[in-house]
């Protein structure tokens, strides 16, 4: 059975799944009473729409079951084929690029309506390449962009094979400018591409370097992002409203460690509810410089409860104060249990083997544990449903 024949075999496995799973009775009986105690979205419930409310609970417990059935299937795929991505597209909600990407925090800003969806796109060569989500949380800017093309040699492989280079601009001003220095003193904004939700959509995602000694994005700004194809000469350009959308908490105080004439400094901590961001310094004895491959630590962050925030897209570091510092920073998915602390456990890797796991060596004198509390979103406006007559 080829690839597409076992994918088609597996959605109606999982359609069968869904239509008798008893998963709906309980997420509808839980939603109820939530509802009713009035947690559900903070509005207290009415009880003359009940019937029609408990209907489109109904509804939404199977479409809640969908979603989160076949977000396992494709997360457990790093390729889907067009035939299950077309059948994918019909079931409710899953249509977000943020949500599909695996990713905790992206699913939050699209589960909690902190993701702008713009639909902004450009066409060359038989090509349209759409921006379909923006997130920004003070943090990192994240894009979900599309593929669209009937041209069957633009419609092979991954649609980030076909792009060759990607500059960004904030309000019409080159980004590195907001780096260190003017963008002449080290850091990366990126951009990073991750994965999509299939191979017709990637996400784009870069970073502010104010935690590296550049400049923070403003509050709000258009963004404008050019992107070069292979085989078309002209660039794709998409500008873009970009807004921020939650509060940002950082622990801006720094924690120092010292072992072996090595000293380790956790510089800041910030957390939105999308995005965790790490900044560390490392310095050996005075005079001596830093090695930026032997010295690079990986971390790991651990709650109060023992998870593990995973890793979002690796970390960054460069040489400062003239080579004898290494600044580092990493993203992490966002903190989920309110309150407590966070341990922040640096490492080194000393291999990496086949399936990306690595061997690690903990330095627990670097070990530094932080209280911390959980960031709230900026309140987004929700609309008042109009009052229901009765006849």
């Amino acid at each position: 059975m080829n690839q597409v024949k076992r994918e088609e075999a597996e959605l109606e496995r999982i359609g069968r799944m869904i239509r008798e799973t008893p998963v709906q009775i309980d997420l509808e009986e839980r939603i109820m009473r939530r509802a009713l105690s009035g947690r559900l979205s903070g509005v207290k419930a009415e009880p003359r729409r009940l019937r029609r409310t408990g209907r489109m609970l109904r509804k939404s417990a199977g479409i809640a079951a969908a979603v989160l059935l076949v977000t396992l299937l494709i997360a457990s795929t790093e390729w889907i084929s067009p035939t299950l991505a077309a059948s994918i597209k019909q079931i409710p909600g899953m249509n977000s690029i943020f949500r599909l990407a695996g990713d905790l925090g992206l699913r939050n800003a699209d589960e909690q309506g902190l993701a702008a969806v713009p639909e902004r796109s450009d066409t060359h060569g038989g090509l349209t390449l759409k921006v379909s989500e923006v997130m920004y949380d003070g943090i990192r800017v994240t894009l979900g962009i599309e593929r669209h093309t009937d041209v069957e040699k633009l419609q092979q492989g991954d649609i980030s094979d076909l792009m060759t280079d990607i500059k960004l601009s904030v309000d019409g001003e080159d980004i590195n400018t907001y780096g260190p220095l003017g963008g002449t003193g080290g850091g990366s904004f990126g951009p990073f591409l991750l994965r999509g939700k299939d191979a017709d959509s990637r996400i784009i995602q870069f970073t502010d370097l104010q935690n590296q000694g550049g400049r923070a994005f403003p509050d709000t700004f258009d963004l404008t992002m050019a992107v070069d194809i292979q085989g078309i000469a002209e660039p794709f350009e998409i500008t873009l409203p970009v807004v921020k959308k939650t509060y940002r908490n950082s622990i801006a105080e720094p924690i120092v460690r010292s072992v072996s004439g090595m000293t380790f400094t956790l510089e800041t901590l910030e957390l939105t509810p999308i995005t965790t961001r790490l900044t560390t310094r490392i310095e050996r004895p005075a005079g001596q410089p830093v090695d930026a491959v032997k010295d690079f630590l990986g971390y790991d962050l651990i709650d109060d409860e023992g998870n593990v925030l995973q890793e979002i897209n690796g970390g960054t570091g460069w040489s400062a104060s003239g080579g004898t510092a290494l600044l580092s920073a990493a993203l992490f998915e966002p903190l989920v249990h309110p309150g407590g602390r966070l341990t922040v456990k640096p490492f080194r890797t000393l291999s990496i083997n086949k399936d990306g796991v690595r061997e690690k060596e903990y330095i627990p004198e670097f070990e530094v544990t932080v209280p911390v509390s959980v960031p709230v979103p900026v309140p987004v406006p929700v609309p008042v449903p109009l009052p229901i007559t009765e006849k």
